[in-house]
Order: structure tokens, then sequence, then C-alpha cells
């Protein structure tokens, strides 16, 4: 007992769990928006629909990984607000040209060689690099105001995106086609014209060509382009995988039953990752010459995190079949099952997620780069052996998630060595944590 009340004391005082708590709250509450909408949404779509909103999404989101450089992550190591300034100015000059000459080649291509393609899927692919366009723009606010250690302002603008979001979906249902890409790409822009006029002025919305000092830390940072650029393409198509195989082996109903469980999932693994690593990464910055108090501070928040996520993900693996038909109803019954499949890989993900950002803070980029494009490699064999040797859903996943969840345990050790965390330490923890956690949830299922 007094150890627990130790940790919540230390948790309070310390100026780090400070920030994350702002960013988490936010967070928090954004992922209950979009589970609330969850439940209107899964009555106004099919399933179908939704396997097609996803496809839309997912090449809009792989085109705003490429449009910025990432250079919005050197935002995040700048030695200066100046720095800011001039690597802000270049990231959204880089994004805007290269989703205008996207939407050029998309316009030409439904114009001139897929011509004769149905008005709807026509408008919904000349929205893919709009959409990009402002995501992108988000994510360079968004790392704009973690560089500036505005955290509330960040919760504020999540939670707004969420709420939108899942308002403008839910209105947008007169359309059905279209409806819930249209709702998403509305919100980007939204939450972008508001948050750009909360930007400093020195940090004001420009595209005109980049100076001098723009390009010279754009050299300085080149390897964000050459390796991270390369590395987050190759984990956003390894994660993205199911969306394009499943479609072709299973049909776009499985894929939608596929896609609502792991969207609804992922997106607060998301939130909550992205918000403890952007703090992570500005505070392992600053200890970074300090081995000993960055160990410590690694090790406190793998504790952390392993104890936020490991019972919700347990209760998700043992009864995701029961909870999915509960809420949304018998014709998601599938989803939950894939659900009970999936949560080992995403508990790993949300472990290993924010941790694996002191890469960056070490610049080894080159790492990320490998480690992605093997993740890739066995995740593409996993799908194919799963999809047509033993032709059905649930073994397709199970190795899908098996893989997932063995790459991204490898990614939170190599992390925390990386962190100066003595593994021994990670392992003895773990495993007295799922003692008295995990173990007891198991046997009550056994019993049941």
């Amino acid at each position: 007992m007094n150890k627990i009340r130790n940790i919540i004391k230390e948790t309070i005082q310390s100026e780090f769990y400070r920030d994350i708590f702002k960013l988490f709250t936010g967070t928090f509450i954004a992922r209950i928006i979009p589970a609330l909408f969850a439940l209107l949404i899964a009555r106004l779509y099919a399933p179908s629909q939704f396997g097609n909103f996803v496809l839309y999404l997912s090449i809009g989101s792989f085109l705003s990984i490429i449009s910025t450089g990432k250079y919005e992550s050197a935002l995040l190591i700048a030695n200066n607000q100046e720095e800011r300034k001039h690597l802000f100015g270049f990231s959204i000059k880089l994004n805007f040209a290269f989703n205008s000459f996207v939407l050029l080649l998309f316009l030409l291509w439904v114009s001139f060689i897929q011509n004769k393609l149905g008005l709807e899927e026509k408008l919904m692919l000349l929205l893919v690099p709009v959409y990009s366009f402002f995501f992108a723009n988000i994510q360079v606010l968004r790392n704009l105001f973690v560089s500036q250690k505005q955290f509330k302002r960040i919760s504020i603008m999540e939670i707004s995106r969420a709420a939108i979001v899942g308002l403008l979906q839910a209105l947008f249902f007169i359309v059905p086609e279209t409806g819930l890409f249209l709702g998403v790409v509305l919100a980007q822009i939204i939450v972008f014209v508001i948050y750009i006029g909360k930007a400093s002025r020195s940090n004001a919305f420009s595209l005109k060509f980049p100076n001098t000092e723009e390009i010279r830390l754009a050299k300085r940072h080149i390897k964000f382009l050459k390796f991270s650029v390369l590395s987050e393409s190759f984990n956003f198509f390894s994660g993205q995988l199911p969306i394009f195989l499943l479609k072709p082996i299973f049909g776009e109903t499985i894929l939608g039953l596929y896609s609502f469980p792991h969207r609804y999932i992922s997106t607060p693994i998301q939130l909550t990752s992205t918000s403890t690593a952007s703090v992570y990464v500005e505070k392992s910055q600053s200890l970074n010459k300090f081995p000993e108090k960055l160990s410590t501070l690694t090790m406190s928040l793998f504790k952390r995190q392993f104890i936020l996520g490991v019972l919700p993900f347990t209760i998700l693996a043992l009864w995701g079949k029961e909870i999915f038909q509960f809420i949304f109803g018998m014709e998601w019954s599938t989803s939950g099952e894939l659900a009970q499949l999936i949560a080992p890989w995403l508990f790993a993900v949300f472990l290993g997620s924010p941790l694996s950002s002191i890469l960056i803070v070490k610049e080894k980029q080159h790492i990320s780069l490998s480690y992605n494009i093997l993740l890739l490699f066995f995740r593409a064999a996993a799908l194919l052996i799963g999809g047509l040797y033993f032709q059905d859903i649930f073994y397709t996943i199970a190795l899908f998630s098996l893989v997932g969840f063995a790459f991204f345990s490898f990614l939170t050790l190599f992390s925390l060595k990386q962190a100066g965390v003595p593994l021994l330490q990670v392992g003895i923890y773990v495993f007295r944590t799922l003692l008295f956690t995990s173990l007891p949830l198991i046997l009550i299922k056994l019993w049941i």
C-alpha cells in the first residue's frame, strides 16, 4: 500500500508526468468521443462502406507521412525558437508543394485515364490529397506546440478534432458512400484553420519559397528525410497491409469487420502514445547527457504504461466478442472475435511506440528503417500465408497479430536498452505484474 502511495506521490510531484497528464487528460476525452460516436456510426453505415472509407483514409494518411519529409519531428529537437520558426515554415511549404502535385496527378487520372469512374469515386480520390495536406499540417502544429510546452492547447485541439469528426460523420450519413471520409476531411480543415491562428506570429502560415535559413536547417536534419520518411512509410504499410490485402482475398465486408475494431481500438492507443512520446522526447533530449536520470525516467514511464494497459487489453483479449455483441449488436460479433486476436499486438504497440522515440533523441533513424523493412516483410508473409494457404480470416489475423506482438516487444526492449534500463529489472517487473493482474482474469475465463 505504501508503495502505491509513493508511486502516486512521485507522479504528482514530477513535472514530466504532470505534462503527460495534461496531454493524457485531453487524449482520454478525445478517445471517449470516437467511441461514443461509434455507437451511432455502426448503425448509420454498413461494414462495406466503412471498409471503403478506411481504404481512402489509409492512402491519405500515407501521403501525409511523405508530404512533410518528417521535418515536423525536427521541431522536437530544435535548439531555439528561431530554429523552430524556420523548420515550421519549411515543413508547411514542403507539404503544400507535395500535395498540390499529387492533386494534379489525381485530377489528370480521373479526367483522362479513369474517366469512367463514378462521381462519388472521383470525389473521394480528389479529397485524398486535401486530407493529406491538412492532416499533416495539424501534425506540424502539434509538434510546434509540444516544443513550446503548450500541452493544454494540444489537448483541446485533439478533443475538438475528435468531436468534429464524429459530428460531421454522423451528419453526412445522408451520403453514405462518401459521408465517413467527407466528415474526416472537413474536420481536419476546420481544426487547422482554428489553430493556425493560435501559433505565434513568428510561426505565421506562409507558402513563400523557402529562405536560406530554412534550407540550411533542412540539410542539417536531412536524416529525417533520408531515413524517417522511408521508415514511417514501411511502418505505415506494414500496419495497413490488412486493408490492402484483405479486400481482394476476403471481400470488403470482412475488411470492414476487421477495420472497425482496429480503428476504434488503435485510435486511443495512437493518441495516448503520441501524447506520451511527445513529452518523453522533449524530456529525454534534456537528459541525454545524464544516463542515470534518463534510465530512471524511462523505466518509470515503462512501468506506468504497462500497468495502465495490461488490464484493459487482457479483458479485450478474453471477452472481446461478448463486449462487441453487447455494445454494437450481433452484426459486429465477428469484429469482437478479431479484436480478441489483435489485442496482444496492440498492447505491445501501446508499450513500444512512446519508448521508441528515444531513437529520435539518439539520432538512430537508420535502425528504425531496418526494423520497419523487416516488419513489413514478415507481416506481408503472415497475411499471405493466412489468406492464401489457410483461407481463414481468423488464422490470418492471428498470424498478423503474432508478428506485430513479437516485433513491438523487441522494439520495447531495444528502446529500454538504448535508454540504459537493465532488462532483467524489466523482466522481473513484467512477471510480477502479470501474476497479479492477467492471471486471475485468465483463471476466471477458464472457470466460466
